[in-house]
């Protein structure tokens, strides 16, 4: 009796243990069961809920302004807006690509991104530089004392004097000058008085020794008319004429009215005005537009209006090493003396022309020796895209490698999308994309950028466990 009493109490807590475990097991199989059948239920409360934890809000204009309660900007007074918005439009390739940059129509209208599409434009690739009008070197002459003396009278006393050839300067009194003159009138006699003799070594003695006079007056700059008039008065002059040799202006007056000076001194420095030199500067890297025989054009706020025309005659063979730029000659006819030395001047080099790939220069972004554009890939999204540039000319840029016909590049905001992209996480590498831009690649390849790190994936550690 009593071991049949043990045996069906041992069968009844057995039961009461059975439906403990079946119960327990049920109790956790069910939501595992579950979960299997909905993988993403739990996690979207969860999720949810993280998600608005971690929600930031920033300024469309201002996108440095970062916030985690929602407000207004403190620079403009815009409410703030989610950040995850600025991907709300993005396909899902577009989220994963790397550097991009997306904002919805309102964002994109007032941050004022305008765009433009790629195209063949007109092209003329001139140099435009600043120069200064000189005198032109081979045309200045100084005007320099034959003999030694006094100089009696200046007939030009001023510098910026213009003189024609053959115009008396000055007037110098020499004691070596009327010596000379002297002995001239002499050998002249002796020639007269000679004329009949029967020796012919005296007649040819004589007429030696007037050569020798004449040539030695000459040298001094006696011309054959002084020559001829002191001839016929027999009368030595007291003073020796100095004249213009050349038509021009007096640069420099470098005598005064009874000063003495020797044999060789400079009296006066003369320049013709036409042609004249236009020295301008020219940056390193245009150096191989402006050839000798390059066209060139010169304009001056002097002359509103008015063009000169002349040719690259030099290219100076030096640097200058602190500014980095290379001197270049113009030489220019300069009727009726218009431009006068050390005028300021612009200098339009006439390059090449044609119709070439170009853009605006607003859509190019220069990056050290780089420069990249961001082009829309879809509606209100933007790729980062390292550029090969040219000439520039008339405000936009020639294209060599990175962009294609039709393609559509932002011409406005440019920067403020770059500065989104920083934020974000996805810089635009100027070092990236390098292949892109090497001659011969092509147009059009995509530039390599940094990719954008990923957002962390959700913790779903607790479920399923």
């Amino acid at each position: 009796m009593i071991g049949n009493r043990g045996g069906l109490l041992a069968k009844i807590a057995g039961a009461v243990i059975l439906a403990g475990i079946a119960g327990t097991v049920a109790f956790y199989k069910v939501p595992a069961f579950h979960t299997l059948l909905h993988p993403h239920a739990d996690n979207a409360a969860g999720g949810g809920a993280a998600k608005q934890e971690k929600t930031q809000y920033t300024c469309p204009m201002h996108p440095f302004i970062v916030s985690d309660k929602p407000g207004a900007c403190p620079i403009c007074g815009m409410t703030l807006v989610p950040r995850e918005s600025m991907a709300a439009n993005l396909s899902d390739n577009a989220a994963q690509s790397l550097g991009m940059v997306s904002m919805n129509p309102t964002q994109r209208l007032m941050a004022n991104v305008a765009t433009q599409k790629v195209a063949r434009r007109e092209f003329g690739l001139d140099t435009l530089a600043v120069g200064k009008v000189t005198w032109d070197e081979r045309k200045v002459a100084k005007v320099s004392s034959r003999i030694g003396g006094r100089v009696e009278k200046l007939f030009v006393d001023f510098t910026g004097t213009r003189v024609v050839k053959g115009q008396p300067l000055l007037t110098i009194y020499s004691p070596d000058l009327v010596a000379a003159q002297r002995e001239y009138l002499v050998a002249l006699k002796g020639v007269e008085r000679l004329k009949d003799s029967p020796y012919e070594d005296a007649r040819e003695m004589s007429r030696s020794l007037v050569d020798a006079s004449r040539t030695r007056l000459k040298l001094w700059g006696v011309t054959d008319d002084q020559l001829e008039e002191l001839a016929r008065t027999k009368e030595p002059g007291t003073v020796f004429t100095v004249f213009a040799h050349r038509t021009g202006v007096v640069t420099e007056r470098l005598v005064s009215a009874g000063q003495y000076v020797m044999e060789g001194a400079a009296l006066f420095s003369i320049a013709e005005m036409d042609p004249v030199w236009v020295q301008a500067e020219v940056h390193e890297f245009e150096i191989s537009r402006v050839p000798p025989g390059t066209s060139a054009v010169v304009t001056t706020q002097a002359y509103p209006g008015r063009e000169f025309h002349g040719k690259v005659a030099f290219v100076d063979p030096y640097m200058n090493v602190e500014t980095r730029t290379l001197k270049i000659r113009v030489d220019l006819p300069n009727p009726g003396g218009l431009l006068k030395p050390d005028m300021f001047v612009r200098v339009a080099f006439r390059g090449r022309k044609g119709t070439v790939l170009a853009v605006p220069e607003s859509a190019v972004l220069v990056t050290g020796e780089r420069a990249m554009s961001w082009v829309e890939v879809e509606p209100n999204t933007f790729e980062p895209r390292m550029i090969r540039v040219g000439g520039r000319s008339n405000g936009t840029y020639e294209i060599l490698s990175g962009l294609s016909e039709g393609e559509t590049v932002v011409t406005s905001a440019g920067f403020l999308i770059d500065s989104e992209s920083q934020l974000k996480g996805g810089q635009s590498d100027p070092h990236a994309g390098h292949g892109a831009s090497e001659p011969g690649k092509g147009t059009g390849a995509p530039a390599k950028v940094v990719p954008a790190p990923a957002a962390p994936a959700p913790d779903h550690s607790g479920h399923g466990k």
